[in-house]
């Protein structure tokens, strides 16, 4: 009789110790590797881990992530505190293949284009084009074209503020 309480002491034991100590086992912590480029003073990096992105954008400008559907997968805008300059950051589904293609799509009416061209930024092609938007305003976007996805960085401002702001655009763009 001894003999059995005694081994089921032991059974009991043995259940316990396995209880409490299989939580103490160190599991290993997923690899997950965040973007290893440092962010420039001054400006805050937004990345969209699901899509596989970033950029950075100035830390006196505000973010407002918006609501999209299909085929629409982000749109991002950063503004600048007076509201007169904004940046949109859009990538939607695209049948489109080549630059060219986008450059030969109607985005823009053609009249009020100032610059258009081919660019690469951070070994990436693009198509870049500058336009007059209404009478008083001028823009700027950069469309790459990947994994059958259009990604467009768009730069808004007044005529007056274009050249002041020219430079913070262009960090966007190439911080992308």
């Amino acid at each position: 009789m001894k003999k059995k309480t005694i081994v089921g002491g032991m059974i009991i034991v043995a259940i316990a110790a396995t209880v409490i100590f299989a939580g103490c086992i160190e599991e290993k912590a997923p690899d997950i590797t965040p973007p290893t480029t440092s962010v420039t003073p001054g400006y805050i990096r937004s990345y969209d881990h699901q899509l596989g992105f970033g950029y950075e954008y100035p830390e006196d400008w505000e973010s407002q992530a918006t609501e999209c559907e299909f085929p629409v997968e982000l749109v991002d805008v950063v503004t600048k505190a007076e509201g007169e300059s904004r940046i949109v950051i859009d990538v939607k589904s695209t049948s489109l293949k080549s630059l060219a293609e986008v450059k030969g799509f109607d985005y823009i009416d053609r009249d009020s284009i100032l610059k258009e061209s081919f660019v690469e930024i951070n070994d990436r092609k693009a198509y870049e084009v500058i336009f007059k938007q209404y009478p008083d305003r001028k823009a700027k976007w950069v469309i790459f074209l990947a994994n059958d996805r259009e990604y467009t960085i768009q730069c808004y401002t007044t005529k007056e503020l274009y050249d002041e702001y020219e430079e913070i655009f262009d960090h966007v763009i190439n911080s992308f």
